[in-house]
């Protein structure tokens, strides 16, 4: 054990507590707190020791992101730490503010996106584009899951980080992948994004995982970060790197052997068995 988990471990303290939750209804939890985070469970649901674990878990990855991010976070000294809510009530993880809800029998498979979704409670996004707020939650879950601790829910895909650009290109080749294309770089995102999960989420959460990682391989991921927090990306992207979204978005889709997707809106796919470039 590091001395940083030894220390996780001598603040850990869990407690029954009296809330209100998000339908103004009150209600007895168990609530459970760290340095960085504070969980409340439903009462029944969990043992001791899977509750337990999912605290450690939920601590560690906020400082694990806080690390990431570190440079658009206000000085320690200021910040709130992270809420999460565990219960059979919600029912799909979302996060509002610096408050995070999971569903409680996800939390108990360990398929709970709390890694994705404390990104999005950690780094607020002044601006519409969806593709690099998911992108960039979607990059950090698994590339944290992959190099330093904690677990990829893998919501959208099996592939984790390693696998991401080869899964965007087996989805560019499909009629769902290439229906969400135009929103991956650009402003707004897809309709439906979240009524359709399987067959609009799905396609735009992997294509924007490949993307952002793509931006983050080419100029590292300070810049990313920096520009999730502009309130227009694209022309904060075009500022600092001299080329336009549209131009590295081309070079995203040749180095998925598919440069036909990266021409005008409307020109048909090559035939079967051609090459992309």
């Amino acid at each position: 054990m590091t001395i940083a988990e030894t220390a996780l471990v001598a603040v850990l303290a869990c407690a029954p507590f009296e809330r209100t939750d998000w339908r103004g209804e009150r209600r007895v939890s168990i609530r459970c707190e760290t340095e960085r985070a504070i969980v409340d469970f439903d009462l029944e649901g969990l043992e001791d020791g899977e509750r337990d674990a999912f605290v450690r878990l939920a601590d560690r990855g906020v400082v694990d992101l806080e690390r990431l991010v570190a440079s658009i976070l206000e000085p320690p000294a200021r910040r709130e730490r992270i809420r999460f809510i565990v219960s059979r009530r919600v029912g799909m993880s979302r996060t509002y503010g610096r408050t995070v809800l999971l569903p409680l029998e996800r939390v108990r498979d360990r398929r709970a996106p709390y890694l994705h979704e404390t990104v999005h409670a950690l780094v607020r996004t002044p601006h519409r584009s969806a593709w690099l707020t998911e992108g960039l939650a979607c990059y950090l879950e698994s590339w944290v899951a992959e190099n330093v601790g904690g677990y990829d829910a893998h919501v959208f895909s099996r592939a984790g980080d390693r696998g991401i650009h080869d899964t965007a290109r087996r989805y560019l080749q499909t009629e769902t992948g290439r229906a969400v294309l135009p929103w991956v770089g650009t402003s707004g995102e897809p309709p439906s994004l979240f009524q359709d999960r399987a067959g609009v989420a799905r396609p735009f959460y992997v294509l924007a995982h490949s993307f952002t990682k793509f931006l983050v391989e080419r100029l590292g991921l300070g810049v990313v970060v920096h520009l999730v927090t502009q309130p227009d990306p694209e022309a904060s992207l075009e500022d600092l790197s001299g080329r336009a979204s549209a131009e590295w978005r081309a070079e995203w889709l040749r180095g998925r052997g598919l440069a036909y997707l990266a021409s005008p809106p409307g020109l048909p796919p090559p035939p079967t068995g051609a090459s992309g470039e």
